[in-house]
């Protein structure tokens, strides 16, 4: 007889052992699930801060970038040299011969 108590009072202490571990594996869950969610919304912040401040600075440079495209073109169109160019502007070199490069395809485009 007292081996059967002994045998109820350990599965009962298995079953109530059960129980909180499922409760404990519960509440990480939640816990994760809810750190998840915070962490997402912070992307769509982060997502929403990062498309704002690209619409600034695109729309921050658009005029000075216009300025120096018509400042190149006008000296190449005098016929000063690619050097004189990026001396005069302070421009690199590869951003000066893209914009002449762009420049010669829309001129080749209008004679056609």
């Amino acid at each position: 007889m007292e081996i059967v108590y002994i045998f109820t009072f350990f599965s009962f202490v298995g079953v109530v052992g059960i129980l909180f571990y499922m409760v404990f594996e519960k509440a990480k869950a939640d816990e994760k699930l809810d750190r998840l969610e915070h962490l997402e919304s912070k992307v769509d912040s982060l997502q929403d801060y990062i498309y704002e401040l690209e619409e600034r600075v695109a729309q921050s440079r658009t005029p000075e970038q216009s300025e120096i495209k018509q400042k190149v073109i006008e000296m190449y169109n005098e016929g000063k040299d690619l050097m004189v160019i990026e001396n005069a502007l302070d421009v690199p070199r590869a951003k000066i011969e893209m914009i002449l490069k762009f420049y010669k395809l829309q001129e080749d485009r209008e004679i056609y």
